[in-house]
């Protein structure tokens, strides 16, 4: 065979190899994730650490909700002041967002379930953010469902008991928890001051178990939201963004194009035309401002 023949096999076996490997999506440089693997990893990674330690229970999260407490000594990281590309933003904030795990029982089998949300670290011992409604979830659990156990999971994998819930607000929908990181030095966010109409977010959650979904939009308004109801009407502070997330992505964080954290992702609220005509017209993305969280660290 002569010299170019020897070349031209080598370059279509090459070819070839680069074909299978895009085939079989192992391409260089490409990755694919791989929801039910995450589930089924959390969920057994939530057993063995069952089997060692125990999570904060129920009842203490019941407690520590009811007293709301605010103020936390908190070690922050420096905010960024360099616009990041938005893949590296991504990056960078899916080591520091967790999938936020409450295990129980349900009536009807005996296996152990997980329900699923979205929580980000922002001290590098340990300390998270996520809705108080998420934390509710776990100390008010409800149709005959039993906690056992709240914690939360790391994107390499790692999986830590919540030790404790340092801070929360039922009004702003937050709490800061610890984690029982055992010394682990974690990956952390950094907060902002503020953000405002018209900015450029981004949202990393996990809505309907698709994990780690990454989306983008614009600050569309902050306003005062009206809730709760009779003689129990109140308004807080909210903000509005016209990035995408669902059930799951409560308690991820909003970010701004440097990667600060600007919000926390609440609830969505779907207007229809009218009572007649129930064609929906537009779904709200509310989301908790960051001088709210700023509001329950400090005081």
């Amino acid at each position: 065979m002569s010299f170019f023949s020897k070349g031209y096999a080598i370059k279509w076996t090459v070819l070839l190899v680069v074909n299978i490997l895009f085939i079989a999506g192992i391409a260089v440089g490409q990755t694919f994730t791989d929801d039910a693997k995450i589930a089924a990893g959390f969920l057994k990674s939530f057993d063995s650490l069952s089997a060692k330690e125990r999570s904060i229970s129920a009842e203490d999260v019941q407690k520590a909700l009811i007293a709301e407490r605010s103020g936390v000594t908190v070690d922050l990281v420096k905010p960024v002041s360099k616009e990041l590309s938005a893949h590296t933003l991504y990056e960078k904030a899916k080591n520091a967002t967790v999938i936020t795990g409450v295990a129980y029982l349900c009536p009807r089998c005996e296996n152990v379930h997980l329900s699923e949300s979205t929580g980000y670290i922002i001290d590098r011992k340990g300390i998270m953010v996520t809705n108080y409604h998420v934390a509710a979830s776990y100390a008010f659990m409800k149709d005959g469902n039993k906690p056992k156990g709240f914690v939360a999971r790391m994107a390499d994998g790692r999986t830590y008991a919540v030790k404790a819930v340092l801070a929360s607000s039922k009004k702003n929908d937050l709490a800061v928890l610890q984690l029982d990181t055992h010394g682990d030095v974690l990956p952390a966010l950094s907060l902002a001051d503020s953000v405002e109409v018209g900015d450029k977010i981004y949202i990393l959650g996990h809505p309907k178990g698709i994990h780690y979904f990454f989306s983008q939009g614009n600050v569309n308004n902050r306003y005062l939201e009206e809730v709760g109801e009779g003689d129990q009407k109140f308004f807080r502070e909210m903000i509005s963004v016209s990035a995408d997330y669902a059930t799951g992505s409560s308690g991820g964080p909003v970010m701004d194009i440097y990667g600060n954290v600007v919000g926390t992702v609440a609830n969505t609220r779907m207007f229809l035309h009218s009572d007649i005509n129930a064609g929906v017209q537009m779904v709200l993305k509310n989301t908790v401002p960051v001088e709210s969280l700023w509001k329950l660290i400090r005081e």
